[in-house]
């Protein structure tokens, strides 16, 4: 027997109790079955467990969770396992061999990363809430190409520093050259938490050297990812450089580093640009403005966010028909007499899939009680949605409200001019439209109480 202990301690320097049968699937190989043994007297949570099924996900779990990178903590990337994307999780029924637990795994034979919990069906063993993993390898025993890139998510879920995430990123970049997703994920770990705007300068020139040398290899396409990584350099001046964009060494920085994005982005043949990149040249032009410039602009655009925000606040709310995915149907103007919480989303929308929880809360402290939930999503045209999908999300989420799934061309949402996503209206029981703004969160909850506590 092996330990997954030798190969989880080498990335996250802990330890755990998994153990592979010694034979030449001691590894997760592309394209071939997996045996996996799994003692739970060793680890102790399921040990007196009279079934066992191991949860898998190839190449990660869902995309719902905000990382950590964009601000989030490893604990809202964990929600990626504890609610998957649909179709994401497998789950299998062990069976029991001496004191293991057995499974045989089936491996894609374009997967990257294995990972996967235990569970009795009240207790999970997760790893100390990081899944348990182990990268994919190809005949050769070379874990393959994105293998450890995937493998980040998880090093961030364990709380791992930079150093390690850097590591990791290297040797994905030095097997695989070719992944240029995975350059540019290294320089934004480079770059990251550097406010320094001579080491950021010092950076920048290293990532220009990097970049040429990527490009004399595989063309004009890494100017796409250079561009990219450059544009790292702004979101650090953006978010942690704001209140010193008028001193000299920001403004040089500052006007060098979109300089050199525009000067990219010119030199990338218009077929091989990427939309991302396109929409880079934009805002590097509103970054070379001056500091005043740019002020001026932002105070515009929050002028015409608050006056969009305000349309429709005190008029009579834009009637409708709609049917609910349960075959109801209804016109807005049926539920005069109560108050209206009407909510545009989709799916694809981190912070609405956020909001869930608090709307499942909603519902059922207010149900009954003169509130009324319409949630209307956008996923026939976003994510090309039928009923059947938004009935099965909907469900799983406990979202027992009524729920309507907008048609291809977003009619309700235009209706409403729904230019954001999560947007939510209040409306009162003359069906005029009270709020829409704070209506999130605990913000809500108080707003609601205030209406129907009476």
């Amino acid at each position: 027997m092996r330990a997954l202990s030798l190969f989880v301690t080498a990335i996250f320097g802990i330890s755990c109790s998994v153990t592979f049968l010694s034979s030449d699937r001691d590894k997760p190989i592309a394209g071939k079955s997996y045996t996996l043994l799994y003692d739970a007297l060793d680890v102790g949570i399921l040990s007196e467990a009279d079934q066992v099924w191991v949860v898998y996900a190839i190449d990660y779990w869902g995309t719902r969770a905000v990382q950590k990178l964009r601000g989030e903590g490893e604990s809202d990337l964990f929600q990626n396992v504890l609610e998957p994307d649909s179709g994401r999780a497998s789950r299998i029924l062990m069976v029991r061999s001496g004191r293991y637990w057995k499974a045989e795994i089936p491996i894609p034979a374009n997967a990257s990363l294995l990972s996967y919990y235990f569970t009795d069906g009240t207790r999970y063993d997760y790893n100390n809430r990081k899944t348990y993993i182990s990268n994919i390898f190809d005949d050769n025993g070379k874990p393959v190409r994105g293998s450890r890139f995937r493998n980040v998510d998880f090093l961030l879920m364990s709380g791992a520093g930079a150093a390690s995430i850097l590591e990791e990123l290297r040797k994905e970049t030095n097997e695989y050259p070719d992944h240029l997703l995975a350059h540019l994920v290294y320089w934004r770990f480079r770059l990251f938490d550097t406010v320094s705007p001579d080491t950021l300068r010092m950076l920048m020139s290293e990532l220009e050297q990097y970049y040429t040398k990527l490009q004399g290899q595989y063309g004009d396409t890494v100017l796409n990812y250079k561009a990219l990584s450059l544009d790292e350099i702004n979101r650090i001046i953006r978010l942690s450089l704001q209140n010193r964009s008028k001193e000299s060494v920001v403004a040089d920085l500052t006007k060098s580093v979109n300089t050199k994005i525009l000067e990219t982005i010119e030199k990338i043949p218009t077929e091989k640009r990427l939309r991302r990149v396109t929409q880079l040249a934009s805002f590097a032009n509103y970054m070379l403005l001056s500091p005043e410039e740019r002020e001026r602009l932002e105070e515009e655009s929050r002028r015409r966010f608050e006056e969009m925000i305000s349309e429709f606040v005190g008029q009579p709310a834009p009637d409708f028909s709609f049917e609910t995915t349960s075959g109801e149907k209804h016109r807005l103007s049926d539920f005069r007499g109560t108050f209206v919480l009407l909510d545009f989303w989709g799916s694809w929308c981190g912070p609405c899939v956020q909001e869930i929880p608090n709307l499942v809360q909603i519902h059922e402290k207010f149900e009954g009680r003169g509130l009324v939930i319409i949630s209307v999503s956008n996923d026939a045209s976003a994510s090309k949605w039928d009923r059947a999908n938004l009935v099965d999300y909907t469900e799983k989420k406990g979202m027992k409200w009524m729920q309507v799934l907008d048609d291809p061309t977003n009619i309700i949402h235009n209706l409403y001019k729904i230019q954001f996503w999560p947007n939510v209206f209040l409306i009162d029981r003359e069906g005029k439209v009270m709020q829409r703004q704070g209506l999130r969160g605990d913000e809500l909850a108080k707003i609601l109480s205030s209406l129907l506590d009476k």
